[in-house]
């Protein structure tokens, strides 16, 4: 059994981080056309300051929310094969959301100019720039409608064990924006209402590309709006919605800290931006992914309280994580300056950019395996609707973050903040393992340390390969063609050395580039 569920998490982990590789690529395009576009004038102010509480609320009340939340207690009526009970359910959920985000949209769009003033106070000063991101405001508030609604989709659909179709979702609104760059903001006035329409658009076809397949698997609209389940899930929600908000608040601690360049270095909100970027590749390719791919297994066996079948699966997802979050880790912190110079050294990026980015970027490595860790935990208090134990050392982890970061700004600069990063979701993993143990009456730690040293040995051996490879091809003044050739040398070498360290995940990598199997129907009565 134990093995069935790990080879479907890994088939589903595969799809997700292909999907959200997808994503990322084409968001990097994106980028550099709205940076070629709009660079940093008043007009790309606007854009990112009208965006950003849509992108704030999107995991606040919906992408994460809905995720956490439905997806256990969806999964829960699917394991106990109450058929009818999870569409009645889901078509209760759809309504009251439907409600709840139409709203949200249009309170936000009328109250755009007080949100403007709240968020953007600095462009009271300048009429026009205000002018521009109210109406930027006013047309992008309501994609917190259009992304709730695909969240919700997206956690139907994973509860059936679907996932490819949702996670392209990111990479649609990717192509509409990039299509827009290209062909229509060149040529209407102002070009930055053209991108915002592009987004409006990108949400509307993310959202429509779902309704067949979930039509397919047996969903039908019935307006319903009590559900015995419903409580559940509200029980689950707050909580999280909680801990989303703890983290946004860590979030913007950072960037306050950051703006204290007196102490951190004249630039440091930026490179901690650009070095998140680049650790935020591995975690949503397979961090993420797992966590995501593991929830509604999980909760299934948790539904048929198979306590032995839970532990041995998250036992799996926590190996699978090991073996591609801690050789990209190390890969990140040997190759930290050729990876930034590489890909962002030109124009107004200089070498003193590039140093205090790579600075924060070998900073934020060692925590990385943690964070990936915590987040394939957290669902499983959320398979387990424990949703008080996360919010509650999140809250805790937020303090520690603060301490961490007001001692080690000023002897690291932009790198103590970093560093205090990587604690705190250290400090923080281990705490859940901890609290989860006790919940399990089961180890966690002890049984996964045999594989993660056996996996750290080869990928010590990696990084002190690319290192050698690096200093012998002498790339560095040509790193676009040495990184490539580093990196697969160093992933050859990887596997030659776990497998001469027997790690067994070796084994399991070739699962996660097959396909999904076709799901089967789970048809309405």
């Amino acid at each position: 059994m134990s093995g069935a569920v790990t080879s479907r998490i890994a088939r589903s982990t595969s799809v997700l981080a292909l999907a959200i590789g997808l994503s990322r690529v084409l968001g990097f395009v994106r980028d550099l056309l709205m940076a070629r576009l709009f660079g940093t004038l008043a007009a790309a102010q606007a854009f990112v300051v009208a965006f950003r509480l849509p992108n704030l609320l999107r995991d606040l009340v919906a992408e994460g929310a809905v995720t956490s939340a439905f997806v256990p207690v969806l999964s829960w009526y699917r394991a106990k094969g109450e058929t009818e009970e999870f569409w009645r359910l889901s078509q209760t959920l759809l309504a009251r959301l439907v409600l709840v985000l139409c709203v949200l949209g249009i309170a936000g769009s009328l109250a755009a100019p007080l949100i403007v003033r709240l968020i953007a106070p600095g462009f009271a000063s300048d009429p026009e720039k205000f002018a521009l991101t109210v109406r930027l405001t006013r047309l992008l508030f309501p994609f917190i409608t259009l992304v709730g609604l695909w969240a919700y989709f997206m956690g139907l659909l994973n509860s059936l064990r679907h996932f490819a179709m949702p996670a392209l979702g990111p990479a649609i609104l990717n192509l509409s924006m990039i299509a827009a760059c290209l062909w229509v903001v060149p040529r209407v006035s102002p070009g930055i209402m053209a991108l915002a329409g592009a987004v409006m658009v990108g949400g509307v076809i993310q959202l429509a590309v779902q309704l067949p397949v979930a039509h397919r698997l047996g969903f039908r609209w019935r307006l319903r709006w009590t559900h015995a389940g419903s409580s559940r899930i509200t029980a689950l929600l707050g909580p999280r919605m909680v801990g989303s908000a703890v983290y946004q608040t860590s979030v913007l601690m950072h960037t306050a800290l950051a703006s204290l360049s007196a102490v951190v270095g004249e630039g440091a909100v930026a490179a901690l931006y650009f070095a998140n970027r680049l650790v935020q590749l591995p975690l949503a390719l397979f961090g993420t992914a797992s966590a995501q791919a593991s929830l509604p297994s999980l909760s299934e066996q948790a539904a048929h309280n198979d306590l032995q079948g839970f532990h041995a699966t998250l036992l799996s997802v926590i190996r699978m994580v090991g073996f591609v979050i801690l050789p990209a880790s190390l890969g990140l912190m040997v190759l930290a300056f050729p990876i930034v110079g590489g890909l962002f050294e030109r124009g107004a990026f200089d070498h003193r950019a590039t140093v205090m980015t790579a600075q924060a970027l070998i900073c934020y490595c060692p925590g990385l395996l943690a964070y990936s860790v915590s987040r394939v935990l957290t669902g499983a208090f959320y398979a387990l609707h424990d949703t008080a134990t996360p919010v509650r050392l999140a809250v805790e982890a937020l303090i520690l973050n603060l301490l961490a970061s007001l001692l080690l700004m000023w002897p690291l600069q932009v790198g103590g903040l970093a560093l205090a990063a990587a604690i705190t979701n250290s400090a923080n993993a281990y705490r859940l393992t901890r609290c989860l143990e006790r919940r399990l009456s089961a180890p966690l730690f002890a049984p996964v340390l045999g594989s993660l040293g056996r996996i750290l040995a080869a990928s010590l051996v990696m990084a002190a390969s690319c290192r050698i490879i690096w200093a012998i091809g002498r790339f560095d003044d040509y790193p676009l063609i040495g990184l490539p050739i580093t990196i697969l040398v160093g992933l050859a070498i990887y596997a030659g050395a776990c497998a001469a360290f027997r790690v067994r995940e070796l084994s399991k990598a070739l699962q996660w580039a097959s396909r999904l199997p076709a799901p089967q129907p789970f048809a309405s009565e």
